[in-house]
C-alpha cells in the first residue's frame, strides 16, 4: 500500500466495520450500531472519534474486558425514569438503546432520563443527540471517562474529558443545533493519533509526565491533558464524574478504567446519563422552531470578528462536513487504513482499502 490517504464510500466502510465486530462474537444487530456510529463520526469530520478506534475497541473485547453479547437490562424507575445496567457492552449499544427508549418515553409522557452504568465508551456523542432531535426532541448526554485532566490547582489526570453534549431541533431535521464538547482542550483520540504517527501537537494542549508543557503526542497522551478555560473546564469534569459516574452507579472518582491504553484489568463501568425533553412540552412544534430559526437568523446577522465571513451555530460544520463527505468519499489517514487492513487480514476478511 502506497503512504497515500485512502478514500472510502461511507456505506462500504460501515459493511467493513460491522464485519470485524461480526467476527468478535457481536451480533449482528449490535455490530450494525457499532459501525454506523463510528462511521457517522468520520462522515461529519469527527475523526478522532471515527474508525481509528476500531482497533482499540477489538481490542477490549478480545482481553474480555467487553462483552460482545450482553443482556441489557431495563429497569424502571418510574415512568419517565430508567436504570439501565449495559452489562460491560460496547457504549454505542447501550446509549443507542437507551436514547431510543427514552425519545418513545418523552414522546409520551414530556420527559424521560436514563441512567446508565456498566457500559464502556460510546464515541461521538453527537449519535445519540441525533436520535433525539430528528424526533423532535432535545436532549443531554454525559459519560465518565478515564483519568486524564487535573483538577483545578492538582498536577495529576484524575477526571475524564467527558463531553458536555446537548441537542436541539431546527427547522431542517438533517441540521440540528449539536454540541458536543470535550472538557479537555483537545479531544483524547488526536493526541492518541498523534503518539502513534509522532507528530507534533500545539503547545498548551498537555503536559508530560513530569509536569512539562510538551509539543510531543506520544509524551502528551502518557503525560496530562489540560481542561480548556483552565478552573472552568476542570470545574465541568467534576460535574461530569458526579453526574455520570456516581449518580449513575458507575466508577468515579479516577477508578474509570482507561480505555485507550493498555488497562486490561477489568471493566470500565463506564456511566451515561441522557435527559430527553419533547420540544413542544410548552408550545407547539411550529412556535418552537420558528423561534428557533429566528435565534439562528438574528446571530449570523451580528457584526463579524475579524477573519470570519460567517457565523455558524454549533453542529453546522459538521452539517457541511457531512454534505461533503458524503458526495466524495471519506477520506482514512494511511496510518489508520493499515491498522485496519491489519486487523482485517488477521480476522481473514477482505479489506476495502
Amino acid at each position: 500500500m502506497n503512504k497515500k490517504n485512502i478514500n472510502i464510500k461511507h456505506n462500504i466502510l460501515e459493511k467493513f466495520i460491522c464485519r470485524i465486530y461480526e467476527k468478535y462474537n457481536v451480533p449482528k444487530k449490535y455490530a450494525s450500531i457499532i459501525s454506523k456510529g463510528l462511521v457517522r463520526a468520520d462522515i461529519r469530520g469527527i475523526w478522532s472519534h471515527g474508525v481509528v478506534r476500531v482497533p482499540i475497541y477489538c481490542k477490549r473485547i478480545e482481553k474480555k474486558v467487553a462483552n460482545p453479547r450482553p443482556k441489557i437490562k431495563f429497569k424502571k424507575i418510574s415512568k419517565n425514569i430508567l436504570h439501565i445496567d449495559g452489562d460491560n457492552s460496547l457504549g454505542f449499544v447501550t446509549s443507542t438503546l437507551a436514547m431510543k427508549k427514552c425519545v418513545q418515553i418523552a414522546k409520551k409522557n414530556g420527559v424521560a432520563i436514563a441512567g446508565i452504568y456498566n457500559s464502556n465508551h460510546f464515541g461521538m456523542a453527537a449519535n445519540y443527540l441525533e436520535i433525539a432531535t430528528k424526533n423532535n426532541c432535545i436532549a443531554w448526554i454525559f459519560t465518565s471517562s478515564s483519568p486524564a485532566l487535573p483538577p483545578h490547582g492538582a498536577m495529576a489526570a484524575h477526571f475524564g474529558t467527558a463531553p458536555f453534549a446537548f441537542g436541539a431541533p431546527t427547522a431542517n431535521k438533517n441540521k440540528p443545533f449539536i454540541l458536543d464538547m470535550a472538557c479537555s482542550a483537545v479531544a483524547r483520540g488526536k493526541l492518541k493519533f498523534a503518539a502513534k504517527s509522532g507528530k507534533k501537537i500545539p503547545y498548551g494542549l498537555a503536559l508530560d509526565k513530569y509536569g512539562k508543557p510538551t509539543n510531543d503526542g506520544a509524551k502528551a497522551f502518557e503525560g496530562i491533558m489540560l481542561p480548556f478555560g483552565g478552573m472552568k473546564g476542570a470545574g465541568i469534569s467534576w460535574m461530569m464524574d458526579i453526574i455520570a459516574g456516581i449518580f449513575t452507579g458507575g466508577f468515579h472518582s479516577g477508578n474509570v478504567k482507561n480505555q485507550f491504553g493498555n488497562d486490561f484489568s477489568g471493566p470500565a463501568n463506564v456511566g451515561h446519563l441522557i435527559i430527553c425533553l419533547k420540544a413542544d412540552l410548552f408550545q407547539n412544534k411550529k412556535s418552537f422552531l420558528k423561534k428557533i430559526e429566528l435565534g439562528i437568523r438574528k446571530v449570523k446577522k451580528l457584526k463579524k470578528a475579524k477573519n470570519f465571513n460567517e457565523i455558524l451555530h454549533p453542529g453546522e460544520p459538521e452539517f457541511r462536513a457531512e454534505q461533503k463527505n458524503l458526495k466524495r468519499g471519506i477520506v482514512i489517514p494511511y496510518e489508520v487504513a493499515n491498522d485496519l487492513k491489519a486487523l482485517s487480514a488477521k480476522l481473514n476478511i477482505k479489506s476495502p482499502f
